[in-house]
């Protein structure tokens, strides 16, 4: 126990002086490496008020000074017998957060590593000692600030504290668990790296799904959200795993509409069909929007059922969120309609989606491709009238490349294979057409067509 007379104490302190930089390396080890005994009392004790107001007294005059080692055995009295001592009828944490900087302190400014982390483990000891004795105290202690001031006390020495550093993560942990709303991104951040690098993906994704409940609405929190969305895409290593993974969740969690369309996106990347419409009628069930109708429409297209596609997306085009899709939604109903040989049907939907959007040249290549599978169907001796529909099917293309250079090399491609079948020269002089004139494809088989083109040159010998 620290001398409670002030004359005598203060003569102890002149002759910890005399003894210089030897006794204070003493103290120095004596504090860093004994365990703290605060916490093994059951008891309060009575101590004499001035004894409190000395020991608190020397300490801080050595403390504000910066001088630490000398601070540290009265601090350690204060901790040992008034830890919650703030001045006459004050009680705080004080005492506490001054003793544990004081061994951080000294621990920064030693140059031996065996002082140094013996410094930090106390400082360490010192934290959880606070969270134990100060209530028992009568002390209102902020146990979220506390919590994660310690996982940063641990984060600052990455190599003096190597072996420590999970126990940063675990009292992050513990803050979330009581005030997730308190908790910074960057601490709940450490927790799920944590639990990631230790493997313990299920747990990691129990822990962010219980961020996502606790804070997801948080406007503020939107790149803690992009976030976990990242590390939950990159945690398997393949997506099949993935896939178990999220077909265990589903089990556990069958309405949730989240896990049901990215289980339904990664059927369809692995090819699962039959899984995938076996999801469709339970995603269509929980969410009856355009976008969901119109990826249940594509899956029936893709596997060459367009009647049954063209069902979804009529639905589509009468549900909320159509605009976000209408361009490819559009696009996708005239390809259904294509292959049912609906191509009156198929162009007036090409043209919808022209409409959303005038530079989609996908749309222009499309209508192209109809006039000439007309022509396919219609024209079996290519006759020069029927020739003449590719002048037409060309113009498409040009424009396709025209007002969208990332189809250029596909319409490129048509244009060299239809411009060799364009009308030759003697056809030309035959029916009386020149070059440039314009020409309106409107006859026979092709009426439906009803557009006007021009007379293009022969192809070339």
């Amino acid at each position: 126990m620290m001398i409670r007379a002030t004359g005598t104490l203060h003569r102890q302190v002149q002759k910890k002086s005399l003894w210089g930089g030897l006794l204070g390396l003493f103290l120095m080890v004596f504090s860093a490496q004994a365990q703290p005994v605060a916490a093994q009392q059951s008891q309060q004790e009575t101590v004499d008020e001035q004894a409190k107001a000395v020991n608190y007294s020397l300490y801080y005059e050595y403390f504000k000074n910066g001088d630490y080692a000398a601070a540290l055995p009265y601090l350690r009295w204060m901790i040992q017998h008034a830890p919650e001592y703030a001045g006459p009828g004050r009680k705080d944490d004080r005492n506490f957060e001054r003793i544990i900087k004081a061994h951080e302190e000294l621990a920064k400014a030693s140059d031996d590593p065996e002082f140094a982390r013996a410094h930090l483990d106390s400082a360490l000891a010192y934290f959880d000692m606070a969270l134990e004795v100060l209530p028992a105290r009568g002390v209102e202690l902020d146990t979220v600030t506390w919590y994660i001031r310690r996982g940063r006390l641990i984060q600052r020495y990455p190599e003096l504290l190597a072996d420590r550093q999970a126990e940063a993560a675990e009292y992050y942990r513990k803050a979330f668990e009581l005030a997730p709303e308190r908790v910074d991104d960057y601490s709940i951040q450490v927790v799920i790296a944590e639990l990631v690098k230790e493997g313990k993906k299920e747990e990691a994704i129990d822990f962010m799904d219980q961020v996502e409940a606790a804070l997801g609405d948080d406007p503020e929190r939107a790149s803690l959200m992009e976030y976990i969305t990242t590390v939950r895409d990159n945690l398997f290593q393949s997506p099949e795993e993935r896939m178990a993974f999220l077909e265990d969740r589903l089990a556990k969690d069958p309405t949730n509409l989240e896990i049901i369309s990215e289980l339904f996106n990664i059927y369809r990347q692995l090819g699962e069909r039959e899984k995938m419409y076996g999801l469709a009628d339970r995603l269509l069930a929980l969410k009856k929007d355009a976008r969901t109708y119109h990826m249940v429409g594509k899956l029936y297209l893709d596997d060459g059922e367009p009647a049954k596609a063209l069902e979804y997306f009529r639905q589509a085009m009468q549900a909320p969120g159509v605009e976000e899709i209408a361009r490819e939604l559009y696009y996708n109903a005239g390809v259904a309609e294509q292959q049912l040989g609906r191509l009156a049907n198929a162009r007036t939907y090409f043209r919808r989606a022209l409409q959303v959007d005038p530079n989609f040249g996908k749309a222009y290549i499309a209508i192209g491709d109809l006039y000439a599978q007309a022509v396919t169907e219609c024209g079996s001796q290519l006759e020069r009238e029927d020739r003449a529909v590719y002048w037409l099917a060309v113009d498409y293309y040009e424009r396709a490349k025209r007002v969208d250079p990332s189809v250029a090399n596909e319409a490129n491609r048509k244009i060299s294979t239809y411009s060799k079948y364009f009308p030759d020269q003697e056809a030309l002089f035959f029916k009386g057409w020149k070059v440039g004139q314009p020409y309106k494809i409107d006859y026979g088989c092709y009426a439906w067509i009803n557009e006007e083109t021009t007379v293009k040159p022969p192809p070339s010998s």
